[in-house]
């Protein structure tokens, strides 16, 4: 079971990797990225090791992960299910 709802990424070399946790993230890093030298990824990558090893908050370590992966456009962006929207006109007053 995963930490988080599961992202996909699309890397450089055209591969996929589903990640949904911040040790998923950590293996997700050494993929190839557009830039790896920008200072979201580099932040980015810092903030997920520091949760690896227990000093960061895995949210904040994963949200910083899948916000440079949608600034460097690997961030494979699924439509929304019809699911989503029963759930959300059912919970609509």
């Amino acid at each position: 079971m995963t930490a988080f709802i599961p992202v996909t990424l699309r890397f450089c070399d055209n591969k996929t990797m589903l990640v949904g946790s911040v040790a998923e993230a950590e293996t997700a890093l050494q993929h190839q990225w557009p830039d790896k030298t920008a200072p979201a990824f580099l932040d980015a990558a810092r903030l997920v090791r520091q949760a690896v090893e227990g000093n960061c908050c895995p949210r904040t370590a994963f949200e910083a992960f899948t916000g440079v992966a949608g600034q460097q456009g690997i961030l494979v962006v699924k439509p929304r299910s019809r699911a989503h929207d029963w759930l959300d006109a059912a919970a609509s007053p």
